[in-house]
């Protein structure tokens, strides 16, 4: 992915984590990075804060609560105070209902829940529109190269043809990967 498409997906992962921040009534939200055993916080609702405002041993707590995250799992999760977090997978399936039908868990969870949920759907999306960006470009830079052989050939010699047709192929292919991405 392109350094602008990453900017841009960072800045809407901030918008997400704002927006949950606001409603849970302006709590710190963070989200980490799972990397080498450790967790990484990669962004927060209110950027410039101090570090011990961020830092938090999500590591530690999945492995007390017995769940092994892969290396590189995103995980979102709110302060509540100096020591009590609601943390949260970054996932595309929702949670699970709860085991008794009754739901236990506080709003703070519940919104965390969302946040992850709400993050890892969107971010499928938001990858697979970079994707078919980058793809539509691809026909773009085709097209231009097409567009040169026509402005130079003297001639369109059977070469120079059939140069063009390999082209039109391209284009097509990569409008149909934009398309299905």
């Amino acid at each position: 992915m392109r350094a602008s498409s990453q900017t841009r997906l960072s800045d809407r992962r901030r918008a997400l984590l704002e927006q949950a921040s606001v409603a849970l009534r302006g709590h710190l939200v963070a989200l980490w990075r799972l990397t080498g055993g450790q967790a990484v916080a990669e962004l927060v609702s209110r950027p410039g804060l101090p570090q011990q405002f961020v830092e938090f041993d999500v590591a530690g707590l999945l492995q007390r609560w017995g769940r092994v995250a892969p290396a590189g799992s995103l995980w979102v999760g709110c302060r509540i105070d100096a020591d009590h977090w609601h943390v949260a997978p970054v996932r595309s399936d929702p949670p699970d209902p709860p085991p008794t039908g009754i739901e236990r868990r506080s709003p703070e969870r519940l919104v965390m829940e969302l946040a992850g949920f709400s993050l890892g759907a969107l971010e499928r999306i938001w990858t697979a529109a970079d994707q078919a960006t980058v793809y539509l470009c691809s026909a773009l830079c085709i097209l231009d190269v097409c567009l040169g052989r026509i402005r130079t050939a003297q001639v369109l010699t059977p070469g120079v043809q059939a140069h063009l047709l390999s082209d039109l192929v391209g284009v097509a292919d990569a409008i149909d990967q934009a398309l299905s991405a």
